[in-house]
């Protein structure tokens, strides 16, 4: 009797054994099948970014769920931060400067206009290792020519808010966002997807910078709209006020080109 029921008993614990496992198994199959449709959710959103004018300077690890963009992407070291590999305001026109010794001539330095993306944005990752020569480039790139900058973790967003005199005290999963004449964004990306990491970091980011490049193409088609509205009017109101004889027509004619960018939809 006592060993029917021990059978028993050690049948029970392993048909227990058996369901657990195959829970297990299955709620692993779950999270699986779930971590591949989000990251064919980021390859969707990089497939976008890859099709614009887009450059990413990325300081510090690259995260393996944004390869795809990195077609798209200069990633830094933090140590490695020059004048050679960052968006800083540079010359529009080619300037010669030849230095000179008493009565002599000296070298001559060529200034190079440069060629940067329409859309460009820096993300800051880890500081370790950056110069106070870095400091000032970063500082020249977001202050001077305008480029907007991301600032993941505590540390990259006490370092830029030196920089801009802006907080301190920040959280380990902070981020902050900052674009010349249009302020800070902060938390820019979700915190729970900056903790997680892995894919669900790469889905928020990728939305943020889809979102970010849209917003910039809007405004640039307003400006430019307005810029034409404008001279439409000037030149109608010219039209009006002209002596020409009345047989004689002006006709001036604008044409507007307009750029859509269409991120994918969730």
């Amino acid at each position: 009797m006592s060993r029917n029921k021990t059978s028993f008993v050690v049948l029970v614990i392993l048909a227990g054994i058996f369901v657990i496992a195959i829970a297990m198994v299955f709620n692993t199959s779950v999270r699986r099948e779930n971590a591949l449709k989000r990251q064919a959710s980021v390859n969707e959103k990089i497939e976008f970014l890859n099709s614009i004018d887009l450059t990413v300077y990325w300081i510090g690890g690259f995260p393996s769920e944004l390869e795809k963009l990195r077609q798209n992407t200069n990633v830094i070291m933090p140590e490695n931060i020059s004048r050679d590999n960052m968006p800083v305001k540079s010359s529009t026109f080619r300037i010669s400067i030849t230095e000179k010794i008493g009565d002599q001539k000296g070298e001559t330095k060529e200034i190079v206009p440069r060629k940067y993306s329409e859309y460009m944005m820096i993300v800051l990752t880890s500081t370790e290792g950056i110069t106070d020569e870095a400091k000032d480039i970063l500082r020249d790139c977001i202050v001077y020519n305008g480029v907007p900058i991301l600032c993941i973790g505590s540390d990259a967003c006490r370092f830029v808010g030196t920089i801009l005199i802006h907080g301190s005290g920040y959280d380990k999963d902070h981020t902050l966002y900052y674009k010349l004449n249009e302020g800070y964004k902060e938390p820019y990306l979700d915190v729970k997807a900056v903790s997680a990491g892995g894919v669900e970091f790469a889905d928020a980011f990728c939305t943020k910078l889809s979102e970010y490049c849209n917003a910039a193409a809007t405004k640039k088609q307003t400006e430019a709209s307005e810029i034409i509205a404008s001279a439409n009017i000037s030149a109608s109101a010219a039209a009006a006020t002209s002596t020409a004889p009345e047989t004689s027509e002006t006709v001036t004619e604008t044409t507007e080109t307009r750029q859509f960018l269409m991120p994918p939809s969730e």
